[in-house]
């Protein structure tokens, strides 16, 4: 503890000694005071509730009640954080761990690792926030820590997102929303769902994962009434759907957004919903139904005198009048959105409501405001934000007939649409410079700007195209052959069926004994086909009862193993835990007797027997495995072996989003079981890598060591123990093993599983 809180808190002592004879009502019990410091804490009145908190534990060190101390401590502790003192929320926090190790106490343990976890997030000690958390996630039992589990999953994937993780990151939300299904408080599983949907939108090719996340989480959101944040859910989901091209689908997200924000009355959302709306159908070019929603949005937008929305939305209506037409009315449209902009000093929104104007004096005015633009763009390093008001102000320049401004504007534009990756921007560029150079009379620059423009078109919009043309040209080349080659073929099949003509009188003498001869060799053929069909179905069944036999060898061992596990976890486990707690309780009769080095020695061997009894009883029934997967089980397996320093394993799943059956699911983690406990046996290795992968309906497994390698046709001769079982249960599976290795160049393991069909 720091000196100075060390003089904090005995200050505070000294004060709390003499409050009770001036203040009465700190004389209460100590589940009163906790009581009264908690009413406080909800009242967002820390201040008040460190005092009580103080008091309590005060009270309970003096009386002894060793758990209201331990509640009196962590109470202090929330009291500092809410004040943002966090130096004695530490120091605090690290009293309260050793009283719950003091007590054995592992639900406060945890969630005292919990805390100062969070409180090392916030003051960005990201390293030691991480190794708390993990420690936090190594100790807890999924069963019955479920809350405190899932917020550190929590805390861990935000850890891992800050960080550009994002596998990691989603590793811990499934894990985290797995736990969150079971709690009544449905918060921190709607945090999962929301945080998941948002890591897959942002990741490419994952839209599909992102929008089964949001519905998920909208069904959530209708369960717990919270229809405010529902209105956002159908807006986001609509926003995914219209991104992915499914734009009826979007619509009606929106409408239901539309028609939940009505009920509750909630006229922003409202105003909201209708602009996109109306923007939406405008996409679709259905512009009576986009004007219909925009001026209902308009409407709103007036009645709560949000003059920018209103202006926003008489924007677009003009657009919409000018895609038809009607030129004056856009105008009109136009000079509202101006006004309306004006009056908020809104410059650039005015410079882009200028442009519409197609005016010589709104296009100058609006340069204005676009320089401002480019400057603040310049500034903030936005480079693709450059290049786009570059190219506005490089259009208008060159309506205005402005060459020598619009070449200026575009001087810089190759070299940033080229570092920014952009090849439409730099489209746009390449068409603008042309135009520029030729509005100058430099025609020759002209030329070459628009030979890159349309060589950049054609390798972006026309490569199928020009492939297929490639292609017709090809086949009309060789028509003429064809024709040719065609009339040769005719005048050779005529020739041709003049002398089958003359044969077929020949062979019509022999048909007959042809067809004598061919059914005594049908009878023949047919009886051998019976026996050799006999012989397959026989061979067959002899194969199922093999793989009956098999499976029935396999389950067996299973069940032995789960039938082991359970009475070493309720019968050896047991009384290996009842012993403890007669130790526990000798040393609480005998004090002294921590001093007895046999005690101490026998204290040590009976922690040590308990947890070799765990881990035994772990390894031959993983119940992580049934509770969370086969994904989850195998990371658990590899992160086990990586915390015992033994082995670097390198954990690498892609696709394994399918529902394994539970044999299926059992077999392939003893396989690789098997195969890394050979590679911590015999392989003398510094590195592991297991990798997992799903594709075509296979499973594929490869296990890859860098050890001392061995001769893989001497060692699968005469395979041992471990490698029977392997194979016993590829055969079960219908799968198939390769085996790369020679001597100290490591080992490679490859096996492929199918799967049933379907099964995903």
């Amino acid at each position: 503890m720091r000196p100075e809180a060390r003089t904090n808190m005995l200050l505070y002592a000294l004060l709390l000694a003499v409050l009770p004879n001036l203040c009465p009502v700190l004389a209460l019990s100590t589940p009163e005071l906790l009581k009264k410091a908690q009413y406080y804490l909800e009242q967002d009145q820390p201040d008040s509730a460190q005092l009580f908190f103080a008091r309590a534990l005060q009270q309970a060190q003096q009386k002894k009640q060793h758990q209201l101390q331990l509640t009196a401590g962590m109470g202090l502790a929330t009291s500092y954080f809410y004040q943002d003192d966090y130096d004695r929320c530490r120091d605090q926090l690290e009293a309260c761990a050793n009283w719950a190790e003091e007590q054995s106490d592992l639900p406060r343990l945890l969630e005292i690792w919990l805390s100062q976890g969070h409180l090392n997030m916030i003051e960005g000690n990201w390293p030691e926030a991480k190794g708390i958390l993990l420690k936090l996630e190594k100790k807890a039992d999924p069963s019955r820590h479920q809350t405190t589990l899932a917020a550190a999953c929590n805390y861990l994937a935000k850890l891992y997102s800050a960080q550009n993780q994002l596998d990691k990151a989603n590793f811990y939300l499934k894990k985290g929303k797995t736990l969150a299904q079971q709690l009544p408080d449905k918060t921190l599983e709607i945090d999962f769902l929301t945080q998941l949907a948002t890591n897959y939108k942002n990741q490419d090719g994952a839209l599909l994962q992102a929008q089964t996340y949001l519905e998920e989480l909208i069904q959530l959101r209708k369960k717990t009434q919270d229809k405010h944040n529902l209105i956002a859910d159908y807006q986001e989901l609509a926003e995914l759907l219209q991104q992915k091209g499914d734009y009826p689908e979007a619509q009606e997200q929106r409408l239901k957004a539309l028609t939940l924000a009505v009920s509750i009355r909630d006229s922003l959302q409202q105003m909201e919903l209708l602009h996109s709306l109306g923007l939406a159908y405008r996409q679709q070019n259905q512009l009576q139904s986009s004007n219909a929603y925009l001026n209902r949005a308009l409407n709103l937008a007036l009645v709560k005198n949000n003059s920018f929305k209103a202006a926003e939305i008489q924007r677009c209506l003009g657009e919409n009048q000018a895609k038809v037409g009607k030129r004056a009315e856009a105008q009109q449209w136009y000079q509202k959105a101006r006004q309306g902009f004006f009056s908020i000093g809104n410059d650039l929104e005015m410079g882009r409501t200028l442009v519409l104007f197609q005016q010589t004096d709104s296009s100058r005015k609006a340069l204005t405001y676009f320089n401002k633009e480019l400057q603040s763009k310049i500034n903030n390093g936005e480079i693709l934000g450059e290049v786009e008001t570059r190219l506005d102000m490089a259009r208008i320049q060159i309506d205005l007939r402005d060459a020598t401004g619009a070449l200026r504007s575009l001087q810089p534009c190759v070299v940033l649409a080229q570092t920014a990756g952009s090849r439409e921007q730099l489209l746009a560029v390449w068409d603008n410079l042309a135009r520029a150079h030729a509005l100058q009379g430099n025609f020759k620059a002209a030329y070459t700007f628009s030979k890159r423009h349309q060589h950049l078109k054609d390798s972006i919009f026309n490569l199928e195209q020009t492939r297929t043309i490639s292609e017709m040209n090809a086949r009309f080349d060789n028509a003429a052959l064809r024709d040719s080659l065609q009339q040769a073929e005719i005048a050779r099949n005529r020739a041709e069926l003049r002398q089958k003509n003359l044969l077929n009188y020949l062979l019509g003498g022999t048909l007959l004994a042809g067809a004598l001869i061919a059914f005594l060799l049908f009878q023949n053929y047919r009886s051998s086909v019976e026996k050799r069909v006999q012989a397959e179905r026989m061979a067959a069944l002899e194969k199922q009862r093999e793989a009956d036999q098999l499976r029935s060898m396999i389950n067996g061992e299973e069940q032995e193993r789960k039938r082991i596990a359970q009475e070493l976890h309720d019968g050896l486990g047991t009384l290996l835990a009842t012993v403890k707690l007669q130790f526990n309780a000798v040393q609480n009769e005998r004090p002294d007797i921590d001093t007895v080095k046999s005690y101490q020695k026998a204290d040590n061997l009976l922690d040590e027997a308990c947890t070799e009894v765990r881990k035994i009883s772990y390894n031959l029934l993983p119940a992580i495995l049934q509770q969370y997967g086969l994904e989850y089980a195998l990371q658990d397996l590899c992160e086990g072996i990586n915390r015992s320093g033994r082995l670097e394993v390198s954990f690498i799943p892609y696709g394994l989003d399918y529902t394994f059956d539970d044999q299926t699911a059992v077999s392939v983690y003893r396989i690789v079981q098997e195969l890394v406990k050979n590679t911590l046996r015999h392989a003398e290795a510094s590195e592991l890598i297991v990798q997992l992968s799903v594709e075509d309906e296979v499973l594929n497994i490869v296990v890859e060591d860098d050890g001392q390698g061995f001769d893989p046709a001497e060692k699968l001769k005469k395979p041992g123990i471990g490698l029977q079982s392997i194979q016993s249960r590829l055969a079960l599976l219908g799968g198939k093993m390769e085996v790369e290795s020679s001597p100290q160049a490591g080992s490679t393991f490859t096996i492929d599983i199918p799967l049933v069909v379907g099964q995903k």
